[in-house]
């Protein structure tokens, strides 16, 4: 079963022309006789047509410009994540199926036209006790579907390693198995619910975001209810200027939301596209954001932080050099890449974008140039900075809709050399140890008792 299913999948992607991106030399058998045109286009329509774990697949590879073109990367980024809707029936047997003797109250109250019809579920309205909700409800039979195709790619890249040997640092079946945990992830809403209830938690009080409060009694692992939200979608800037919304701070909120959420609380909502931001109606002149979909969030360890930290400081002052000795040291590069030659690399791909206004560089463009221009020296990045790396080119690109005129850096700088004058002084350092209850903390304690104690010893004191 799985050979036939790999064939369908290797017959449409040999179709588009994808094999001539990745094989320089002419194979027959992956490569059509002639070429054919927009190959990009064609590999996003093929996945399209491969059914939702290709689409969900197509998303994440989007973020890979470490591996793929930037023009691919672009395109992949376009793929539509809207299906027609389907038979209220089959939303009906799951809701029965997944809340028993409470399917009654969300069936009496639900809305059966769909609010939104994605790859994955299906929205509805829904009002139960005077409350505004939505109910979120998984498609039927889509596990095994997805099992099928990942057994099915399994089996296709032991057939690929004879055929293909780029990327030597990159271990296919890993990176089968990293996509596999985030769309299985992206199935059990128990965890979106318990991602969104920490966001929530993280800006309790603050105001630069809301997010919609769970109803835990009907939510399980298929179905997801929350509060209903009456907001503008983001990209719908004619509506955001009839409700005559302070449009430049609207976009510079976007840019402290993320960085609030990458450098103070480390857990960042990684799939922030257009489909899932939307502007709150109230407060003008201090405009908020609404974030629905939490599936998909991420964290960065504490060395990549500081790590984009200092990459931020440093393209800013244009110091190459410590530019290429960061990428080096954290190993995004081959170990023997010589820091001279890479230097050299990065100011010819990143000095044309800098000698323009700061407020006219983005940054998230500024980044692809720099990963494609590390790509001969066995560029490598993991999961979790790529996603990080996805999210700020949405908000970025958001903002530059929302207010062509955002200066991502003037807003990025300041907060990051605080950051790193807070977190990094000698009482940020305790408060961290402390605060984490670091084994650390334990040690240099014991030390200074153990020094009180000789010192009192040896001078007589008690």
């Amino acid at each position: 079963m799985n050979i036939f299913r790999l064939i369908q999948i290797f017959l449409r992607l040999r179709k588009s022309g994808i094999f001539y991106l990745f094989i320089d030399n002419f194979n027959p058998l992956v490569k059509p006789l002639t070429k054919p045109s927009n190959i990009e286009k064609n590999f996003k329509e093929a996945l399209e047509n491969l059914g939702p774990f290709f689409i969900k697949l197509g998303q994440l590879i989007s973020t890979r410009t470490d591996l793929i073109s930037l023009e691919l990367a672009k395109e992949l980024r376009n793929l539509t994540d809207n299906c027609e809707p389907i038979d209220f029936n089959y939303i009906s047997d799951e809701i029965n199926e997944g809340l028993g003797s409470r399917a009654k109250t969300v069936l009496e109250n639900v809305a059966q036209k769909p609010v939104a019809s994605a790859s994955l579920a299906q929205v509805h309205r829904l009002k139960i006790n005077d409350k505004d909700l939505v109910i979120k409800v998984q498609k039927p039979g889509l596990l095994n579907l997805i099992d099928k195709d990942i057994k099915a790619l399994r089996l296709g890249i032991r057939f690929l390693r004879f055929i293909y040997k780029g990327y030597p640092r990159v271990n296919l079946d890993e990176l089968l198995n990293s996509y596999e945990k985030i769309i299985k992830n992206e199935l059990d809403f128990r965890i979106e619910a318990a991602n969104a209830k920490k966001t929530f938690e993280n800006f309790d009080g603050n105001e630069l975001l809301y997010v919609p409060r769970i109803e835990d009694e009907f939510t399980t692992k298929r179905i997801l209810v929350m509060e209903y939200i009456d907001g503008i979608p983001i990209t719908d800037v004619k509506e955001l200027k009839d409700y005559n919304l302070n449009l430049k701070k609207l976009s510079e909120n976007g840019v402290k939301i993320f960085l609030k959420q990458v450098f103070t609380d480390n857990f960042f909502h990684a799939d922030m596209h257009p489909g899932n931001i939307f502007a709150a109606k109230t407060d003008h002149e201090n405009p908020y954001y609404f974030a629905v979909d939490y599936a998909i969030c991420g964290s960065v360890t504490e060395s990549n932080q500081i790590l984009i930290a200092q990459m931020i400081s440093c393209l800013v002052e244009r110091d190459f050099f410590s530019l290429a000795q960061l990428f080096i040291y954290a190993e995004w590069v081959a170990e023997n890449t010589k820091t001279e030659e890479l230097e050299s690399v990065l100011r010819a791909h990143c000095e044309r974008l800098l000698d323009k206004p700061l407020a006219e560089i983005l940054f998230g463009e500024l980044l692809l140039s720099l990963f494609d221009a590390m790509k001969p020296f066995n560029l490598y990045l993991d999961q979790d900075l790529l996603l990080l790396v996805k999210t700020l080119i949405h908000i970025e690109g958001m903002g530059r809709q929302i207010y062509p005129e955002l200066d991502f850096w003037s807003v990025s700088k300041p907060f990051i050399d605080n950051w790193i004058n807070e977190k990094y002084s000698v009482k940020g350092l305790i408060r961290y140890l402390v605060a984490k209850k670091h084994i650390l903390t334990y040690m240099i304690l014991k030390k200074i008792e153990e020094t009180k104690d000789q010192f009192s010893e040896d001078f007589g004191e008690k």
